[in-house]
């Protein structure tokens, strides 16, 4: 606990103050005593003032003297004690929350004290990430807690903790969660290579940490992301690493598949018959959120004979008083449901649910009002917007690939819905998170993880170790 090489009390106090720009939280407590003089430093409200005046400045006044040789250990009445030895250091523990305290005797002598004080939000459900059955602790903006959240679930002696600080300016801790002997060891090390060496000045959140990890010109999510501890530590307990970020209540597994967009962790809840409709509906509820407007439109446009006659005759009997074309119709409509859905998640959440609701009446009632939309392209519209909410995790890549679909099919039919299906596909089959494939374990072929994709066996798949190659 010796500080070397500031020459003395006053200018480790002096570098500390200056560093910290004399900043007007920045508290200095000198103690003078007979033959020993003293300095407390913190930064108020991030530091515990009672636990300090208890814990710290009252042992240090009524014990310390001139015979003090840095023995903090036997003084003070804190687990939390680690040596400081320069003055850069002394500067980095004040702006974690710490307390630095130094004595000046024979020699300097200086320690730091853990009395963090951050405000922390309480544990609750999360909203992003709702459940029926089951637990419904979610995560908060506290790393550590984070981290404490998921050793609480996984009490296993094996669960590993490495931290890293991301950020320049922020300084963000960034923790690296796995079980030792069930994550791959190269997922692991692509996971610790790419963090430390990720450029970044600014990292306040997890989707920050996601990016800067994500490979170049990444269309789809190769890192999962939940608030809900049970979740992430099953996928912890399966083989995957958990990067818990300071800050933020989202936590990143690694590596993403895309099986996990169609899974639940209720699916691990209910008997396997059901777990297995759900996960089928959820695929196909995809699948159609994707292609419907598409497939309509290669069908008024180019192929006819693919719906039978009654439906194509009632179709156009809809559309006949409309004075846009069935293409400008659905673009239109797509158009303005991502617009008001963009609505009600920037509004205030007092307000947000219901302005989204009622813009989406008012539009829909007053675009078929004006014949600018018929009620066969609304019904298109909202059945394909509304079903790409059951899966979550592939939105925004959803968003892009219904446009895609939607202009390969006006221009060319179902040979071109059918080319650009078939680029996806070939993408997402040479698509690679962290070394793992993507469509594992379609691609390469897994029977045994087959158990775990569209079908659901609990009995047989919980708290196994995935496969992951």
């Amino acid at each position: 606990m010796l500080l070397l090489d500031i020459g003395g009390l006053d200018k480790l106090c002096n570098y500390v103050g200056t560093r910290l720009g004399n900043s007007a939280d920045f508290t200095l407590r000198p103690i003078d005593k007979p033959g020993c003089r003293l300095a407390v430093m913190y930064i108020r409200n991030i530091s515990g003032r009672q636990y300090i005046a208890d814990r710290v400045v009252a042992p240090l006044v009524k014990y310390c003297d001139n015979s003090f040789r840095g023995g903090f250990d036997s003084l003070l009445q804190s687990a939390a004690l680690s040596p400081c030895n320069s003055p850069e250091e002394a500067v980095q523990s004040l702006l974690y929350g710490n307390l630095v305290v130094a004595a000046e005797t024979d020699r300097l002598y200086c320690t730091v004290v853990g009395a963090d004080n951050f405000a922390h939000r309480s544990v609750s459900e999360p909203d992003s990430d709702v459940t029926v059955k089951g637990p419904r602790a979610g995560f908060t903006e506290s790393g550590e807690g984070n981290v404490a959240a998921l050793r609480r679930v996984i009490k296993n002696p094996d669960l590993r903790v490495e931290k890293q600080t991301v950020g320049s300016l922020t300084g963000t801790d960034v923790f690296i969660v796995y079980l030792q002997g069930r994550a791959d060891e190269a997922v692991l090390s692509a996971v610790r290579r790419r963090l430390k060496t990720a450029k970044a000045s600014c990292v306040v959140d997890s989707g920050n940490i996601e990016q800067l990890l994500a490979p170049k010109g990444s269309f789809f999510p190769t890192l999962g992301s939940s608030e809900k501890v049970d979740k992430v530590a099953s996928k912890i307990l399966s083989g995957r690493v958990g990067l818990v970020c300071d800050g933020s209540p989202f936590v990143l597994t690694a590596p993403y598949v895309f099986a996990e967009s169609i899974q639940s962790a209720e699916d691990y809840l209910k008997p396997a018959w059901y777990a297995t409709f759900m996960r089928c509906l959820r695929f196909f509820a995809l699948l159609a959120s994707l292609l419907l407007p598409a497939m309509f439109t290669a069908a008024v446009y180019h192929d006819s004979w693919v719906l039978p006659s009654v439906l194509m005759e009632s179709l156009h009997e809809m559309e006949k008083d409309i004075k846009l074309s069935f293409f400008a119709e659905i673009l239109l409509m797509l158009t303005a449901f991502e617009v008001i859905r963009e609505v009600g998640v920037r509004m205030p959440r007092s307000v947000g649910e219901a302005v989204g609701l009622v813009a989406s009446l008012l539009v829909g009632d007053a675009t078929v009002e004006a014949g600018l939309a018929g009620t066969s392209v609304l019904l298109i519209v909202a059945f394909s917007e509304t079903s790409g909410f059951i899966v979550p995790a592939m939105s925004s890549a959803g968003v892009l690939l219904r446009y895609l679909y939607l202009f390969a099919a006006y221009f060319a039919g179902f040979n071109g819905l059918l080319f650009a299906f078939g680029l996806t596909v070939i993408a997402l089959l040479k698509k690679k998170s962290f070394g793992v494939g993507y469509m594992t374990p379609l691609y390469p072929l897994n029977p045994r993880g087959m158990e775990d994709f569209l079908l659901a066996i609990p009995k047989k798949t919980l708290g196994r170790r995935e496969k992951l190659k």
